[in-house]
């Protein structure tokens, strides 16, 4: 039987999805190639399962053909099995015990671990601090769940269009609770694939659930655990804006969240902000068949686009 071994190759270049589709593919068609893992683009890594005559070099000349930066950047084993010069842990989500790490990272959306995952390469001690649900606005409650939604309901709004003659579709009945509880489950699969299995590789970085406070300078507490890094990294983000409407806060109002969150569909909504979350969330909930009035202080909608898209919209 021919002994396979296993490769972790170091990727540089990768800033996207297609990055990842684009290195996967170019890996699998190095000839001797049996199998290729690329975890996510964040994570900067690829796994090659390879018969025995395949020379490391041949895969990073590969990689570099296809415009990327490749480096073998551990031990092989003969047995398919990876032996890494370092030890591969999974990310902590306990007590953190080092409490002087070189870099602290606070907040754990893209721009966090981007932050935390170079700090780990330039062999820096980081602690990345997270408050909520990993991987921040982008995949919990911005354009992951905000498109998976779109896409639903844009299937949902051509079955009842009709542009060509002779061919009839039906919209049917809309469970919105299902169309709700895909867009949350395929949140939750992005959430691991492209977060907390991205930590597995990156033992140099550990993780921390909690809420970051600032003592005095030099010093950070995190839910009664205080640190003292070297350098502090603050990646927040940030959170919908409430204007301040008399009576407002005496009403159960949405927010962009709380909205694609909802089990219900309200029977009418009224969206405050024809910018591009409010005509989004709009659209969605006219197109599951809520009747929708969009408020605008500015005199057109996409107030901050080129004016012929606000016309064209």
């Amino acid at each position: 039987m021919t002994r396979q071994s296993k490769l972790k190759l170091k990727i540089q270049g990768m800033t996207c999805d297609t990055c990842v589709r684009h290195v996967t593919r170019t890996l699998q068609g190095v000839p001797g190639v049996v199998q290729v893992e690329v975890p996510g683009w964040q994570a900067g890594v690829a796994f090659v399962v390879v018969r025995p005559e395949v020379e490391p070099r041949a895969l990073e000349e590969a990689v570099a053909e296809d415009g990327y930066r490749a480096q073998v950047a551990e031990a092989v084993s003969r047995e398919g099995t990876l032996e890494p010069t370092r030890q591969a842990a999974s990310p902590s989500f306990t007590v953190a015990t080092e409490k002087r790490p070189s870099l602290m990272v606070i907040g754990g959306g893209a721009a966090g671990f981007a932050a935390a995952i170079r700090g780990a390469e330039l062999g820096a001690r980081v602690l990345l601090v997270n408050a909520g649900e990993i991987g921040g606005t982008f995949v919990n409650v911005g354009c992951v769940p905000g498109k998976a939604l779109l896409h639903a309901l844009a299937h949902y709004h051509r079955a009842g269009e009709h542009p060509f003659r002779g061919v009839q579709t039906m919209k049917g009945a809309l469970d919105w609770p299902q169309v709700v509880a895909h867009k949350e489950a395929l949140v939750a699969r992005l959430r691991q694939a492209k977060y907390r299995d991205v930590l597995a590789h990156y033992p140099g970085i550990t993780y921390l659930e909690g809420r970051a406070r600032f003592l005095d300078e030099s010093r950070v507490a995190v839910d009664g655990q205080v640190f003292t890094p070297e350098w502090v990294v603050v990646a927040t983000g940030a959170s919908p804006w409430v204007p301040p409407i008399p009576g407002l806060e005496d009403v159960p109002y949405w927010t962009s969240t709380t909205a694609m969150e909802a089990r219900e569909r309200p029977r009418s909504l009224i969206v405050l902000g024809a910018n591009a979350v409010g005509l989004e969330q709009a659209q969605i909930f006219a197109r599951a068949g809520v009747v929708v009035t969009v408020v605008e202080l500015l005199p057109r909608i996409a107030p901050f686009e080129d004016e012929t898209i606000s016309a064209a919209l």
